[in-house]
């Protein structure tokens, strides 16, 4: 497996992949900049290539990978270059997906293993990764890459506790 940048060239499999997410329903695999993907691959790519540059507006910067097993999509990570308040509370510098046909099979923690050096490399010192206290897969993937509990915090009554995870950069 390896990390790139957004390309065209992944279009079909980004596109397969995305009917997978889309099946599970989760928010952020369903609206405009998906719909953006199917209807002009070209400019999704360009956007989410963009997304790494310095905003105007004062928003961290985010760059986009995507993980490639045999030349297939099986995977997205995220890395924030700097922390909002938001981000603080739910999200972190980095969140990520596997494809949910390539679930189990260790992709994320790669994903995440390979993602921690990109981060060094932006000038993170250490790295806040946030996940629910349901979610026993992205907990195993955050400790195998040395995340260390800080803290669990709820968010709601209606909404599972959070925990948060930093990992220091070596």
């Amino acid at each position: 497996m390896r990390l790139v940048a957004p390309a065209v060239e992944h279009r079909d499999s980004f596109l397969r992949a995305l009917r997978e997410f889309q099946a599970e329903g989760l928010s952020w695999w369903l609206g405009p900049g998906v719909e953006l993907a199917e209807r002009d691959f070209a400019a999704f790519v360009a956007g989410k290539r963009a997304e790494a540059q310095p905003r105007a507006d004062g928003a961290p910067a985010k760059t986009h990978l995507w993980a490639i097993a045999e030349g297939r999509f099986v995977g997205r990570i995220a890395i924030f270059h700097g922390l909002t308040e938001a981000l603080r509370r739910s999200g972190g510098h980095i969140g990520y997906d596997t494809v949910p046909s390539c679930r189990g099979r260790g992709v994320a923690t790669e994903m995440l293993r390979r993602a921690l050096p990109v981060a060094r490399g932006l000038g993170l010192r250490e790295v806040l990764i946030t996940c629910d206290d349901t979610n026993a897969a992205s907990i195993r993937v955050v400790e195998r890459n040395g995340g260390v509990l800080r803290a669990t915090r709820s968010l709601g009554a209606e909404r599972p506790l959070k925990r948060y995870y930093w990992i220091t950069l070596a």
